[in-house]
């Protein structure tokens, strides 16, 4: 039975969704939490969280994520390091990303 994904992931920098044909070297490193059987019936919605789209979302057009509430997650936060060429540690926490973010300039320091 075919899969595909129930919601939006991102893989090196590239996001993919529901409806994205995810090459086997992406999928292999997608969780096994994130897909559902295609079982190709009507009315099937894939769960969405948060913005529908993460191409469409503030950090798509450069805008900085908020530092709490929606969208101010570890995603968004490291979607928007890497939009901004900062280099952050693949397992560094939402705050290490901020840091970094404000020591390379691209958002300002909040006292």
């Amino acid at each position: 039975m075919a899969r595909r994904l129930k919601t939006f992931v991102h893989v090196g920098g590239n996001p993919y969704g529901p409806d994205d044909e995810v090459p086997p070297e992406v999928a292999e490193q997608i969780g096994e939490h994130a897909w559902e059987d295609d079982s190709g019936e009507a009315g099937d919605e894939p769960t969405r969280v948060g913005y529908d789209d993460p191409r469409t979302s503030p950090t798509s057009t450069g805008e900085a994520p908020p530092r709490s509430g929606r969208g101010s997650g570890i995603d968004a936060w490291r979607r928007f390091a890497e939009q901004h060429e900062v280099e952050v540690a693949a397992d560094a926490s939402r705050e290490d990303i901020i840091a970094a973010c404000e020591a390379a300039g691209v958002v300002e320091r909040e006292e």
